[in-house]
């Protein structure tokens, strides 16, 4: 089951995990979730996919709330997730004798009209003592549709991801190419010359948040839709 994205585009993590998931309200809605997440899912290159890769314990139990709401073209959320491993005593960055991580985010968004469309969000990790936070903001030209031959998207954006707390980013730079802990500048663009055909590129620079040192990445693909 995919855990609830708040906000949509706003989550600074998203992954499967096994379980059960129930939603309340209709402009505002309440999502409560329990169940069990493969810590092998987390990012390759994290704290966390390394220390699960060193024990036999690799799920770890997980517990969520989420609350979201739209008002006009105003969007925005708030959520908190508790998950529980002895992988966390073996993560590094985090407190010592530790088995839990505790996060808590906020996100909100604003669409100005059919063609743009600005979104942040924040989120903590309670347990961890290093890399604990993550934030993104973002900008947002059109958009690419896949059954629409022509439809064209661009955007910009700052992100700043904690390894332990953004265990597995959304952003495709980083889902995709196994990017994390880092802060920096991306750009993408995606395209449509084919009745379900999608074609993109994104482009990231900035620093490792664990060695200040240079990372980049140009990531491309081309998605046949059937």
């Amino acid at each position: 089951m995919h855990i609830q994205n708040y906000t949509e585009e706003t989550t600074l993590r998203t992954f499967q995990f096994s379980g059960a998931q129930v939603t309340f309200g209709n402009q505002l809605k309440l999502t409560a979730e329990a169940g069990r997440w493969n810590l092998n899912s987390a990012n390759k290159q994290s704290n966390l996919n390394d220390a699960a890769g060193k024990t036999d314990d690799d799920a770890a139990n997980y517990q969520g709330i989420a609350l979201n709401g739209t008002a006009g073209k105003l969007y925005g959320g708030a959520a908190y997730r508790h998950f529980n491993s002895n992988v966390f005593t073996q993560t590094k960055g985090f407190e010592k004798n530790t088995d839990e991580a505790n996060i808590w985010s906020v996100g909100a968004g604003y669409k100005f009209d059919k063609n743009w469309n600005l979104y942040g969000a924040y989120a903590k990790n309670e347990k961890a003592e290093a890399d604990a936070t993550a934030h993104n903001i973002q900008l947002n030209y059109k958009g690419a549709q896949k059954a629409n031959k022509g439809s064209w998207g661009a955007y910009t954006a700052y992100r700043y991801m904690g390894q332990n707390v953004a265990f597995a980013p959304t952003y495709e730079t980083f889902l995709n190419a196994g990017v994390n802990n880092v802060k920096g500048w991306e750009v993408g663009t995606e395209y449509v010359p084919f009745t379900n055909v999608t074609a993109a590129a994104y482009y990231f620079n900035g620093k490792k948040l664990d060695t200040d040192r240079d990372a980049e990445l140009l990531f491309g693909r081309v998605n046949f839709w059937f």
